[in-house]
């Protein structure tokens, strides 16, 4: 966000924004399978479906996004990935809750993810037109959108019900928390790229 608000941003932190999204992504989808298999009942397995038919429809606007930037989504085994090892915080901390998480914890966790990253991306769109950074519309509106309200809800009844079944709320907290807390190290790496 520094970055943007000094009007410093160029296509290499755009790219490497991108690129940090998308091995991510590469996380996320089994991440979210596995805790489907985990909780399969409802309504913790819908918002785990939920998950991945989100993440799955994302999939094609980070290509399209990837493209404009000049990153070939078909030649995604050569893209320069992050090497800095912020880039991979998230993920080490979401295949932990997703092992050894409860469904209240991973349901904290998700329901903190889309309250904390999507609008960060909102605020990082809107301060880069605020400064006249120019971006490709792609990556714009695919950075711009929240398509997670309906999800967001759905979390918090995951998390009443995990709760309702006798999880730890306070081991919730803490998962969610550090997932959370994980996120100034992607945002970090993807401003060193």
């Amino acid at each position: 966000m520094e970055l943007a608000e000094s009007g410093g941003l160029t296509g290499d932190h755009l790219r490497g924004l991108v690129r940090t999204e998308s091995q991510c992504h590469q996380t996320e989808l089994p991440a979210y399978a596995a805790m489907l298999s985990r909780y399969a009942h409802h309504p913790a397995g819908d918002l785990y479906i939920e998950l991945i038919d989100l993440l799955h429809d994302c999939g094609p606007k980070l290509d399209a996004a990837a493209q404009s930037l000049g990153l070939s989504p078909r030649e995604k085994d050569k893209w320069m990935w992050p090497t800095d090892r912020r880039a991979y915080s998230c993920n080490g901390i979401l295949s932990w809750i997703t092992a050894q998480g409860s469904q209240a914890a991973t349901a904290l966790a998700v329901h903190t993810d889309m309250s904390v990253y999507f609008p960060a991306c909102m605020a990082l769109v809107a301060e880069m037109q605020k400064q006249g950074v120019a971006a490709p519309r792609e990556f714009l509106s695919y950075y711009e959108s929240d398509p997670c309200a309906q999800t967001r809800r759905r979390a918090v009844e995951v998390v009443q019900d995990g709760l309702d079944r006798g999880d730890d709320p306070q081991e919730a907290v803490l998962m969610a928390r550090l997932l959370e807390e994980s996120f100034a190290d992607f945002w970090a790496s993807a401003a060193a790229a």
